[in-house]
């Protein structure tokens, strides 16, 4: 948290459950287009062999002043377009956040997208946590009245996680597709993953060898189908991108023992789909005091369980109502300080 003379309001880990109720994707007539442009920061990193890297961003620029930055971060096998898919099936939660008044940065993790892609062995966690706290720390002197809410969508949230509990420049955090449970979930089904260079929508973007993605088909795992449009499973496919087995362990090693969790120290909101294969099996009562408890140095500790959404939350039929739930949340924890 920002060492800047004001306090968090509430101070007490507060945790309150929230429950979003299924409902189709609503228009934002009447909000201003944002402006959208590309961002490339050149990012010290010094572990695993990288010694920096490029990070590629798609900035979305609000009309108005900006109430603070919101730097989202996807998952594995995903890069910015999780957050911006680019059809009309789905609304955007990067165009919506901006229209909501953020601006907002979706990054290409390490890896993935147009950021760099150093060989397979080198794409570890800790060269996602250390590109990314690199990177706020840019945009933080690019904005520096601005604060910075940093939103992660499953291995994305691990990395967020990890940046946050070492950053000073970070003011809220939102975990999605990630969560803390006493029970281990089950993976069954989960996608195999395959040589990139063998994929058929990868397969001509000469990646490095040793890079990963998910088996052609699979990515409706992902997904609550009932709840999804046939148009974005299929752009989901087309867009995908790469993972490595040396992220892999991050995953685990966070879901398990919480180290990163555990050294957040500011307000969090965590937000989890009912259909997300995470969730599955976890007894309900236990989801709200399981988040509190992973981040028992955090200020306050909110939830959220979607209904009718799966892992993938931004890609759902009412994933409009997801991104205003947490622009609302994001909004209301940065107002609610006073000074100390």
């Amino acid at each position: 948290m920002r060492d800047n003379g004001f306090r968090w309001w509430r101070a007490a880990a507060v945790s309150v459950a929230l429950a979003v109720a299924a409902g189709p994707a609503v228009a934002h007539a009447g909000h201003p287009a944002p402006h959208n442009d590309d961002l490339d920061v050149q990012v010290s990193v010094g572990v695993d062999g990288v010694a920096t890297a490029k990070i590629h961003a798609e900035r979305y620029t609000p009309a108005g002043r900006p109430r603070g930055v919101q730097v989202m971060v996807p998952g594995s096998t995903y890069d910015h377009r999780y957050f911006d898919l680019g059809i009309g099936a789905v609304p955007s939660q990067a165009r919506q956040a901006a229209e909501q008044g953020w601006l907002v940065i979706a990054v290409d993790r390490v890896g993935t997208g147009e950021s760099s892609k150093p060989p397979a062995a080198s794409v570890t966690t800790a060269v996602q946590v250390a590109s990314l706290d690199s990177f706020v720390d840019r945009i933080d002197a690019m904005y520096r009245s601005l604060p910075i809410v940093l939103i992660g969508h499953s291995y994305g949230s691990v990395v967020a996680e990890g940046v946050a509990a070492r950053s000073d420049k970070v003011d809220a955090l939102v975990v999605t597709g990630f969560l803390y449970r006493r029970t281990a979930p089950s993976f069954e089904g989960f996608p195999e993953l395959l040589p990139a260079a063998t994929d058929p929508v990868l397969r001509k973007k000469k990646l490095p060898a040793d890079y990963l993605t998910s088996e052609p088909g699979s990515r409706k795992f992902f997904h609550h189908v009932p709840n999804t449009s046939p148009a974005v499973l299929a752009a989901d496919e087309r867009s995908k991108s790469t993972t490595t087995a040396a992220e892999i362990p991050g995953f685990t090693e966070e879901f398990l023992g919480g180290a990163f969790a555990k050294a957040v120290r500011v307000p969090v909101f965590v937000v989890v789909g009912e259909h997300d294969h995470l969730y599955r099996g976890n007894d309900p009562a236990a989801f709200e005091p399981d988040q509190r408890t992973a981040f028992a140095a955090a200020p306050g500790v909110q939830v959220a369980l979607v209904r009718d959404a799966g892992h993938d939350l931004a890609l759902h039929r009412n994933a409009s109502s997801t991104t205003s739930l947490i622009n609302r949340w994001a909004t209301r924890t940065i107002t609610e300080r006073v000074p100390s």
